[in-house]
C-alpha cells in the first residue's frame, strides 16, 4: 500500500547542487555455517574503509571509532564536529529545539510550571544557548525572565531524556532507542539519532530532517542517504537504477539474517520495495523487476553458504472458485526459468538446486535436516525463506494467513522474509476475511518487522506522478527517513532531501508539516 500525503504542487528549485557526502562502506561478510535449528552462531567479519577526505569547506570525521564508541568511552565528537554542531544549533534551532528542550527535559521546565501555576508568565524561558556536547548529554545555558529581572541558568539534558513530570502531558515521551542501534553507530550518527528522538518528543518535526543532514555532512556513514538523479518518474527505469535498489535490499536482507542468527533481530521480516516498476497498482509495474530483486536477494544469501527457498503462493480457494492473485500469475514458472547464471562455467555454477530452491506457501514446503540411511545422503535443511508478495484475494472464502502462519511456525527460528506482502483482509462473500479471527490475523501481520523499505510518496488522488518524495528504512538497524524530491535549476538534476526521521514509520499528517511548500 502506497503512502499518500496531501501536498500542493509547486516548483522547487535551488541555485546549485550541494550533494551530500556518501561514506563508502565495504563489508566482508562471512557465514561459517548455515542456520540450524536452533540457529547456530554465525560469524560476522566486517572491514570498514576509512572515511574519505571531504575537501573544500566541509568537515572531516574523526578517526575510525570502535564499535561501541558511539555511546560510551573515547572521544565523542571531534573538535570541528563539536564546534559546527554548536554553531549550527545556536544559529538555526534556538526557538524550535533548544528552548523546548530546556523546558521539556530539565528542571527549568519544572520551575516554570510551578511558578506559573498561579500567575502565567511570571517565569519564562526567553533564550537558550548550547554550550557543550558530551557522549551523555547536551549542556544548555538558558536566559530566564522573572518579572523585570533576567538571569542565566544552566541545564544538563541527557541525550536519552524523558520529559519531566510537569511537561509529560505537553510532550508525551517516546520509547528509548535500542542500544544495539546506537552502539553500532559512529559518534556523529549516534548524536544525531538521539537528538532526533528528542526533537520528535517536542514536536520539532522539521528539525529531525536537519539532524539527518547534519550527520551526513559531518562525516557520518550516510544514514538515510539516497543517491541523486534517480529519475524514478521516468519508466522504464535505467538498469543501473534497478541494480542500486537490488544491492541495497539484498545487503539489508543479509544483515538482518546475521542479526537474527545472533538473536538480535526477529526471524519474521518483511521487505517493502515500492518504486514505480515494483508497484502493482501502477501501469508501470514490471514483473521482471520483482523477480530480479528476489533473485539478487537469494543469491546474496546463498553466497554466504545459506540454503534459500524462494516461495510463491499457489492456488487458493475451493472447488471451481480457485485462483492465484493476478500479480503472481505465472511467477512461480518464470522464477525457475529466469537466468540464474547457475550453469556449468557460469558465476553461480550449481547454485540452483543446491543452495537455492523453489516452493510454495505452506508447512509442507519447509525442508528440515534429515539424516541419510547410508545409501542416501543427508537432506540439508532450508536456512532462509523468501516469500514473494503473499496476499489475500477478493471474493475467496480463504486467507493466505493460515498457510503462511503454519509455514512460519514450521520454520522455527529460521529467517522468513516477506517481499512486498499485502496481508490485509479482502472483501469476501461470507465475511471470512472481515470479522472472524480478525484480531489474530492482525497480530500475525504485525509480528513481521521491516528490515528494508523504499516507498515513494505521491499526491493524494489517482495520479502517481509527479513523485513528491520517499520514505525509507535502509536496513534493520536504520531509522525511518522521509525525503522530499527537489528539482535543481536549469535541468541540473534532482536530489532527495531528508525532511523527517523517526524510529517508527512516519504518519502522513507529520510528513505534511515537514514538506516545503
Amino acid at each position: 500500500m502506497i503512502a499518500h500525503v496531501t501536498y500542493p504542487p509547486s516548483p522547487i528549485t535551488t541555485g546549485s547542487r550541494t550533494p551530500f557526502l556518501l561514506l563508502r562502506l565495504f563489508g566482508c561478510l562471512a557465514l561459517s555455517s548455515a542456520f540450524s535449528s536452533p540457529l547456530s552462531a554465525v560469524h560476522l567479519v566486517r572491514s570498514f574503509v576509512a572515511n574519505n577526505d571531504l575537501g573544500g569547506s566541509a568537515l572531516q570525521s574523526s578517526p575510525a571509532p570502535t564499535e561501541n564508541e558511539g555511546s560510551k568511552g573515547g572521544i565523542y565528537l571531534d573538535e570541528k564536529q563539536l564546534e559546527f554542531c554548536k554553531a549550527y544549533l545556536n544559529e538555526h534551532h534556538k526557538s524550535d529545539v533548544l528552548l523546548p528542550f530546556a523546558k521539556a527535559f530539565s528542571e527549568l521546565g519544572t520551575k516554570s510550571a510551578k511558578k506559573n501555576m498561579w500567575m502565567g508568565g511570571s517565569y519564562s524561558l526567553v533564550d537558550a544557548e548550547l554550550i557543550d556536547i558530551t557522549s551523555d548529554a547536551i549542556h544548555i545555558e538558558a536566559t530566564v525572565q522573572q518579572g523585570q529581572k533576567s538571569t542565566k541558568e544552566k541545564a544538563v539534558i541527557s541525550l536519552d531524556s524523558d520529559p519531566v513530570s510537569e511537561m509529560a502531558k505537553t510532550y508525551p515521551t517516546l520509547p528509548q532507542i535500542d542500544p544495539l542501534k546506537l552502539n553500532k553507530a559512529i559518534p556523529i550518527d549516534n548524536f544525531c539519532r538521539r537528538m532526533t528522538r528528542l526533537c520528535n518528543i517536542v514536536k520539532a518535526y522539521a528539525a529531525t530532517g536537519k539532524m539527518i543532514q547534519l550527520g551526513v555532512q559531518l562525516g557520518g556513514k550516510g544514514v538515510g542517504k539516497l543517491r541523486d538523479d534517480m529519475y524514478l518518474n521516468q519508466v522504464p527505469h535505467n538498469r543501473f537504477m534497478r541494480q542500486y535498489f537490488y544491492d541495497m535490499a539484498s545487503e539489508a536482507a543479509l544483515e538482518a539474517a546475521i542479526l537474527c542468527s545472533n538473536k538480535q533481530f526477529t526471524n519474521r521480516m518483511k521487505m517493502t520495495v515500492m518504486f514505480p516498476e515494483m508497484n502493482p497498482s501502477m501501469d508501470s509495474y514490471r514483473i521482471g523487476t520483482l523477480l530480479e530483486l528476489a533473485r539478487s536477494t537469494a543469491i546474496k544469501l546463498a553466497e554466504q553458504n545459506l540454503r534459500v527457498r524462494v516461495c510463491v503462493q499457489g492456488s487458493m480457494g475451493v472447488g471451481i472458485f480457485t485462483g492465484v492473485p493476478k500479480q503472481l500469475n505465472g511467477v512461480h514458472t518464470l522464477l525457475q526459468r529466469m537466468d540464474w547464471e547457475s550453469g556449468p562455467g557460469e558465476p553461480n555454477e550449481g547454485m540452483v538446486g543446491d543452495l537455492v530452491n523453489f516452493g510454495h506457501v505452506g508447512k509442507e514446503h519447509v525442508v528440515n535436516f534429515k539424516s541419510g540411511d547410508g545409501d542416501t545422503p543427508d537432506t540439508p535443511q532450508d536456512d532462509v525463506f523468501i516469500i514473494i508478495c503473499p496476499q489475500n484475494m477478493i471474493g475467496l472464502e480463504c486467507s493466505i494467513i493460515q498457510p503462511l502462519s503454519e509455514m512460519v511456525d514450521a520454520a522455527g527460528d529460521r529467517p522468513v522474509i516477506l517481499l512486498n506482502p499485502d496481508l490485509t483482509d479482502k472483501i469476501s462473500a461470507q465475511g471470512q476475511q472481515s470479522v472472524r479471527g480478525r484480531q489474530q490475523r492482525l497480530d500475525f501481520t504485525n509480528s513481521f518487522q521491516t528490515m528494508y523499505q523504499f516507498q515513494n510518496i505521491y499526491m493524494s488522488g489517482t495520479s502517481y506522478f509527479p513523485i513528491l518524495g520517499s520514505t525509507v528504512k535502509l536496513g534493520p538497524l536504520e531509522p525511518w527517513v522521509s525525503h522530499q524530491r527537489r528539482d535543481l535549476m536549469n535541468d541540473g538534476g534532482e536530489v532527495y532531501l531528508p525532511v523527517y526521521s523517526s524510529e517508527t514509520q512516519p504518519e502522513s499528517e507529520v510528513l505534511m508539516t515537514t514538506f516545503a511548500k
